[in-house]
């Protein structure tokens, strides 16, 4: 349940500062009103701040779901109450459940859909930036279609990765398995051997016992190291980010945003609101903000992506293109498709790399830990010839 930080007067007529959960800000200021409060201001208390828990976001399943089925009630004339009280009794997920009932109760107190979204804290901001563009552009329904097919084709995606790592990480726990019975059983009882007879050990085997010692002295601590940094990044809701799926992601990220300028433009809304609609979609933030300010000092598109310096350059001769030949938003749909066509292959590529390299590690660990044990055996089946 959401952590809200309240300035409310009490009974007495002294200010209070407090910190009240409730489902949103509406139930807030009604339970404070019947404890006698007089509510001045309230504001979610965002995750790490005095152990507030960071609430947790749908799957994307169910976001994709939620938003192909109000994109069907909506154009088959229900009203947004209506839907939301649809799909609370449809879910069998007691979790989906309070959240479409907090969605419909605080629709119905006069909040939009953005807004109510945006409350609850379990909804992709992304998503919550394409609905609040959506429902001021009177485009919500085309909005929620997109949203959906994207969602999809970010499922599909990730179901053919998983399926392609499913060998690859059988391979490589039970790799793991042989490396650490070799390494615990059978190096040391061959290496007693050795010793006790008098001859040095080969050089693979001193290095892999050091490993071992080094892996067992340091195996508690970095397990409590690791625990507690993923407790902090959790807190902080910050991920590890490798270099290859920061580029995804940027690719994701203008795909996203510029369909969704498509959809705006198509629907009427001028390039420099569209810009300003779209600000909470983009993953870099300001960027959005500066590509306006740009256009409304009498920049072209193109000119001010170019200036803004961090978008690539076939998307600005795209756009450049799109605003010569007058059919900006069919270029900016080509722009979308295609930055998540390229981030769909590299996603499939890495996955397809993923089982030989993988492979490829274990075989080389595996050969080692083996050299280091047959090499002690053979001399001690020389010494044995002696």
């Amino acid at each position: 349940m959401p952590l809200f930080k309240v300035t409310a007067y009490d009974s007495k007529g002294a200010k209070k500062a407090m910190r009240r959960e409730a489902p949103n800000e509406d139930e807030l200021f009604r339970s404070l009103a019947l404890e006698g409060y007089i509510p001045i201001s309230a504001q979610p208390e965002r995750a790490g701040e005095r152990g507030a828990k960071r609430p947790k976001v749908l799957s994307p399943d169910s976001q994709h779901l939620f938003c192909a089925m109000l994109s069907t009630f909506i154009q088959s004339g229900l009203s947004l109450t209506e839907i939301l009280g649809i799909l609370q009794k449809q879910t069998r997920d007691k979790s989906l459940q309070s959240v479409y009932a907090s969605l419909r109760e605080s629709v119905e107190s006069g909040r939009s859909l953005a807004q109510s979204m945006k409350a609850q804290g379990v909804f992709r901001d992304s998503l919550v930036g394409m609905v609040e563009a959506g429902e001021r552009s009177s485009s919500l329904p085309d909005v929620l279609d997109r949203a959906a097919a994207l969602l999809q084709s970010e499922i599909s995606v990730k179901r053919r990765i998983q399926s392609a790592l499913i060998y690859p990480m059988l391979m490589l726990a039970v790799g793991t398995i042989v490396v650490a019975f070799l390494v615990t059983y059978v190096v040391p009882q061959m290496t007693d051997i050795v010793v006790k007879s008098g001859q040095a050990l080969p050089i693979p085997t001193r290095i892999l016992l050091a490993a071992s010692d080094a892996v067992k002295l340091g195996a508690i601590p970095a397990a409590i190291i690791l625990w507690g940094a993923s407790i902090y990044m959790k807190r902080r809701g910050k991920k590890i980010s490798l270099p290859f799926f920061r580029e995804v992601r940027k690719l994701l990220s203008i795909s996203l945003v510029f369909s969704q300028l498509s959809t705006l433009i198509k629907s009427g809304v001028p390039l420099v609101q569209a810009l300003e609609m779209s600000e909470g979609m983009d993953r870099e933030a300001g960027r959005m903000r500066f590509l306006a300010d740009e256009v409304r000092k009498g920049y072209r598109f193109s000119q001010s992506l170019e200036r803004q310096g961090s978008y690539p350059e076939d998307v600005i001769a795209i756009v450049r293109i799109g605003e010569a030949g007058g059919n900006l938003p069919s270029c900016l749909d080509r722009i979308s498709a295609n930055s998540w066509d390229f981030a769909q292959g590299s996603m499939q590529k890495w996955s397809s790399l993923a089982e030989p390299i993988i492979i490829i590690i274990l075989g080389a660990v595996v050969g080692f830990v083996v050299l280091a044990v047959l090499l002690p055996i053979f001399n001690l089946a020389d010494l044995a010839q002696l």
